[in-house]
C-alpha cells in the first residue's frame, strides 16, 4: 500500500528524531488497523512533515516558474502544504472512522455467534476462532492475530477486551464487555443485550436525515461551478484558449468523485460488492440479492429451528427461494451430492459466486454455525434476519428521500444548461481587458462562434456529462436522456443567445 510505504520510508529517514506523539486518536487509530497495515505513530508523523515541505518546495518552484506574485505566491504554497499534512496525519484516524459503523453493523451478527458457542458449551477461545473463520470483512483478520497472541500465551478475555479498547465502536466494545463478563455462561445480561445496535441504527436515521440537503449541495457544486469558471474565463479572456478544453476532463472527474462518494456512501447500508473490479455489479443486483437473501435467513431459520440439518434444510427451501438466492443454493447442493464435499465446502462455493460482501460472508457463517448446533442456529439466524429486515427498511427510507428530490436534480441539471448556454454567448462581449484599455476592441463580426470553439466544447461536454451523472446519483431511469436533453438544451440557448448579440 503507498501509505503504508510512504511511513515506513519516511521513519527509516527521520530516525528517532522529534518530539514524542501525544496524540490519542492518531495512536488508537494506529493500533486499530494493525490487522490490515504495518504503520506506527512515528512514521505517520514523519510522513505528513516530509509530503508537507516536498509539496511545499515543489510548488514554490513551479509557482516562481510560471511567475505568480508573491503576495500570491506565498499563501498558495502554504495553504497547500497545510492541507498536504492535514490529509496525511488524519488519515489513519479517518480510515478508523470508517470501519466504525461496518463494525457497528456486524457486532450483533458476532454477538449472535459468541451466544451459539456458550450455548453449545464452547469457550471464549472457540466463538473467537468461529468468527476468525466467518470471512467477516475486518474482525476476522484481526481474531486470526489474536489467535496467534493467544497461543503466545495471552488470555483470550485479555485479548478481546484490548481490542474493544482499541477500536471506533461503542456497541461491539459494549458487547465484548458483557461477552466477557458472562463467564461462557448465556446470562440474563447476555440476553438482554442481544439484539440490541444502537449504533447502527442511529447511523442509518442521521444519514436519512441529512440525505436531501447532501444531494442538493452536490448536484449544486457540479452545475455551478461550471458557471464560475465560464464567467472567470471570460473575464479573463480565455474563451479563445484553446488549453481552456483542459478543464473539461477536470469537471467530468469532479462530478464523478462526488457522485461515487455519495453512491459508496448509500449502498454501505444494503451491501457492498464482494470484489471490486471495473464490471462489478450495479447496486440494484447487490440490492435485490441482499433482499432475497434475507428471506433465504427466514426460510432456513425456522427450518433449522424444526430440527433439520442444514443439507436437508437447504433442500427443502430451494423451491421456494427467489432465483438470486437459488443460484447460491444450487451451487451449495451440488458441491455437496454431486461432488461429494462437505457442507462447509459447498457452503464456501456458494458463498465465491454471491454478489454481495454481506451475502458472502454470511453465507460462511452459516455453515459454521450449523456444525456447532444446527438447531440453535436456527434460532440465532431467525433473531439476525429480523433484525436485518428492520434495518433494511430503514435504509429504504432513502429511496423515498431520494425519489422526492429526484425533480429537483433534474430542473437544476436542465436550468443550469441554458444559463451556460447564455453566457457561453457573452464570452466575447466580457474580456475585462478591453474594457480597461481604449475602449471595447470588439466590433460585430469581429469574433465568431468558431473563435471561443474551445469554450462551447469544453462547456457543451461538461453540460452532457452532468446531465449524465446527476441522472445515475438520484436512480434515474434514463440517464443518457437526460444528458442528451441538457446537451441539446445547452445549444438552443447560445444559438438563440448568440443571434440575439449578432456574434457570428
Amino acid at each position: 500500500m503507498l501509505y503504508e510505504r510512504l511511513c515506513g520510508f519516511s521513519e527509516r529517514i527521520a530516525g528517532r528524531t522529534g518530539r514524542k506523539a501525544d496524540d490519542k486518536d492518531l495512536q488508537k487509530a494506529v493500533k486499530f488497523l494493525a490487522p490490515l497495515m504495518n504503520i506506527s505513530v512515528r512514521g505517520v508523523e514523519a510522513a505528513a512533515n516530509l509530503l508537507s515541505i516536498v509539496i511545499l518546495v515543489t510548488l514554490g518552484l513551479l509557482l516562481s516558474f510560471l511567475q505568480l506574485a508573491f503576495i500570491l505566491l506565498i499563501p498558495l504554497i502554504a495553504m497547500a502544504s497545510v492541507v498536504t499534512y492535514y490529509i496525511v496525519i488524519t488519515y489513519p484516524v479517518s480510515v478508523m472512522s470508517n470501519y466504525k459503523i461496518g463494525l457497528s453493523e456486524e457486532a450483533d451478527l458476532v454477538f449472535e455467534q459468541f451466544i451459539l458457542v456458550f450455548q453449545s458449551g464452547g469457550t471464549i477461545f472457540d466463538a473467537i476462532e468461529m468468527v476468525a473463520q466467518s470471512d467477516h470483512p475486518y474482525l476476522s483478520r484481526a481474531f486470526i492475530q489474536m489467535i496467534g497472541r493467544i497461543n503466545e500465551g495471552t488470555p483470550p478475555e485479555t485479548c478481546l477486551m484490548e481490542f474493544a479498547k482499541d477500536q471506533p465502536s461503542d456497541d461491539l466494545r459494549r458487547y465484548f464487555t458483557g461477552i466477557v463478563s458472562s463467564l461462557e455462561k448465556k446470562t440474563d445480561l447476555i440476553d438482554t443485550l442481544s439484539g440490541e445496535s444502537f449504533e447502527a441504527d442511529l447511523a442509518l436515521r442521521q444519514k436519512n436525515l441529512e440525505l436531501e440537503s447532501r444531494l442538493l449541495i452536490v448536484a449544486a457544486l457540479v452545475t455551478y461551478v461550471p458557471i464560475m469558471f465560464t464567467l472567470a474565463a471570460s473575464l479573463a479572456g480565455y474563451a479563445t484558449n484553446i488549453l481552456v478544453v483542459l478543464v473539461a476532463p477536470v469537471f467530468i472527474l469532479m462530478n464523478a468523485l462526488l457522485k461515487s462518494r455519495f453512491s459508496q456512501q448509500f449502498s454501505a447500508y444494503f451491501d457492498r460488492p464482494r470484489e471490486p473490479s471495473i464490471v462489478a455489479p450495479t447496486q440494484k443486483q447487490i440490492i435485490s440479492e441482499y433482499d432475497a437473501f434475507l428471506n433465504f435467513l427466514i426460510l432456513l431459520g425456522e427450518r433449522l429451528r424444526s430440527g433439520d440439518t442444514l443439507e436437508v434444510s437447504l433442500a427443502s427451501i430451494r423451491d421456494d427461494l427467489e432465483i438470486e438466492v437459488q443460484k447460491l443454493v444450487d451451487t451449495a447442493l451440488n458441491a455437496i451430492y454431486r461432488d461429494n464435499e462437505s457442507i462447509v465446502e459447498g457452503m464456501a462455493r456458494a458463498s465465491g459466486e454471491a454478489l454481495g460482501q454481506r451475502v458472502s460472508q454470511m453465507l460462511n457463517m452459516v455453515a459454521i454455525m450449523c456444525e456447532a448446533s444446527a438447531q440453535a442456529a436456527g434460532d440465532r439466524l431467525s433473531r439476525i434476519a429480523i433484525r436485518l429486515v428492520r434495518r433494511s427498511a430503514v435504509a429504504k427510507e432513502r429511496d423515498s428521500i431520494i425519489a422526492a428530490q429526484r425533480m429537483k436534480v433534474y430542473l437544476l441539471t436542465i436550468t443550469s444548461a441554458a444559463v451556460l448556454g447564455m453566457l457561453a454567448s457573452l464570452s466575447p462581449f466580457l474580456f475585462i481587458g478591453s474594457l480597461l484599455s481604449q475602449g471595447p476592441t470588439w466590433t460585430p463580426g469581429s469574433i465568431t462562434t468558431l473563435d471561443i470553439l474551445p469554450l462551447l466544447f469544453t462547456l457543451g461536454v461538461t453540460t452532457l456529462s452532468t446531465g449524465y451523472q446527476n441522472t445515475q446519483m438520484v436512480g434515474g431511469a434514463r440517464p443518457i436522456v437526460l444528458g442528451l436533453v441538457s446537451g441539446l438544451l445547452f445549444w438552443i440557448s447560445f444559438a438563440l443567445s448568440s443571434g440575439m448579440m449578432g456574434l457570428g
